[in-house]
């Protein structure tokens, strides 16, 4: 959440921001995110999400970003 597309999505949310670093992929009807997030008690764990068949990256995109978030321990509304 500091540059890039992730500083966008995690501006207004602070879960996650900070904890997670990776990268977005968007193509007609599929989402990614992939990259790591550091746990509560400091652990580093690498992730890859993929949603395919989405009908708007607008909805699938927060679902990503919930998920990392829940990594990292903290939850998004």
């Amino acid at each position: 959440g500091f540059t890039g597309t992730l500083a966008d999505r995690f501006d207004t949310a602070p879960a996650g921001a900070g904890l997670v670093r990776a990268k977005t992929g968007t193509l007609t009807g599929v989402n990614t995110l992939a990259g790591t997030v550091a746990t509560p008690d400091g652990r580093l764990l690498a992730f890859a999400f993929l949603a395919g068949r989405t009908p708007s990256p607008y909805r699938a995109q927060p679902a990503l970003d919930r998920l990392s978030a829940a990594l990292a321990g903290q939850d998004l509304p």
